[in-house]
């Protein structure tokens, strides 16, 4: 499926685009009592208290046994595996000119995270997140077609990849607005970057099933993707921003400030 720096680079975007953008249907609760009651479940942190950083991150890691199955109150989707069912990307700048389609996606190891760091600023309504990955690994159908580096790429067929020491920082500046009598957070900007340590991937059928070059595409894929990947990260990068901010907004819609994070 993916082609050097930017099937690496699409495969995070997905992976977090994912994570943030899909919205189940909450079973159980009315439009009404969704908006009113977080989950008994959530452990809840005061913006006064001194220790508000490690509260938040606890309450995180509190999460963290039921992200498999998914937590539809809070707008998280099932993380083992992550699935979606179609991503369409393409790319007509710098070295890399593809089109690309992805279907069947499947992502494991969302919710095998650490939190590196997590501070909350409640004077400047300011959210930093910084979060590792030590391992997803990604299954998914490819169709791909166009030229990277000069070189012509074609295929269709199964694509397999891992990714090792994903970090993701996550920067939310918020402001508080009034809504029926009860304030509620806005999003004002978002800033996403990321690294990745390694990346391996396999592409089978590449050139209509022709095994050499197949081979040798994947291995130049495999051999040059850190560099590659920069072809993408300014596109990439602004796309996570705009998915989180989204998904964050649905979130800040449901519950009031005074809810997610009372006095």
């Amino acid at each position: 499926m993916f082609y050097g720096g930017k099937s690496y680079q699409l495969m995070l975007a997905i992976f977090f685009v994912s994570l943030w953008s899909q919205t189940p249907c909450v079973s159980g609760y009315s439009k009404r009592e969704r908006i009113n009651k977080l989950p008994s479940f959530l452990k809840i942190c005061r913006r006064s208290d001194p220790q508000l950083n490690k509260c938040a991150r606890n309450a995180l890691y509190s999460l963290k046994d039921r992200l498999e199955y998914g937590i539809p109150e809070l707008y998280i989707p099932a993380m083992e595996p992550l699935t979606i069912p179609e991503i369409k990307m393409n790319q007509d700048t710098g070295a890399v000119y593809i089109k690309s389609t992805y279907r069947n996606v499947e992502i494991y190891g969302m919710s095998r995270f650490a939190v590196k760091s997590l501070h909350i600023d409640t004077n400047k309504m300011k959210f930093t997140t910084t979060m590792l990955f030590p391992n997803l690994t990604m299954h998914a159908d490819y169709q791909i077609d166009g030229k990277i580096m000069m070189m012509p790429m074609t295929g269709s067929g199964k694509c397999n990849a891992n990714f090792t020491d994903v970090t993701m920082t996550t920067v939310i500046l918020g402001e508080r607005q009034k809504k029926n009598g009860k304030s509620y957070l806005n999003v004002k900007d978002i800033n996403v970057n990321y690294d990745v340590g390694k990346v391996q991937i396999h592409l089978n059928n590449l050139f209509n099933g022709d095994n050499a070059l197949g081979d040798r595409m994947n291995a130049f894929l495999n051999e040059n993707w850190d560099s590659l990947s920069e072809e993408l990260r300014p596109l990439l990068e602004k796309a996570f921003s705009s998915v989180i901010r989204s998904s964050t907004d649905k979130l800040f819609k449901a519950y009031s400030y005074d809810d997610l994070l009372p006095k």
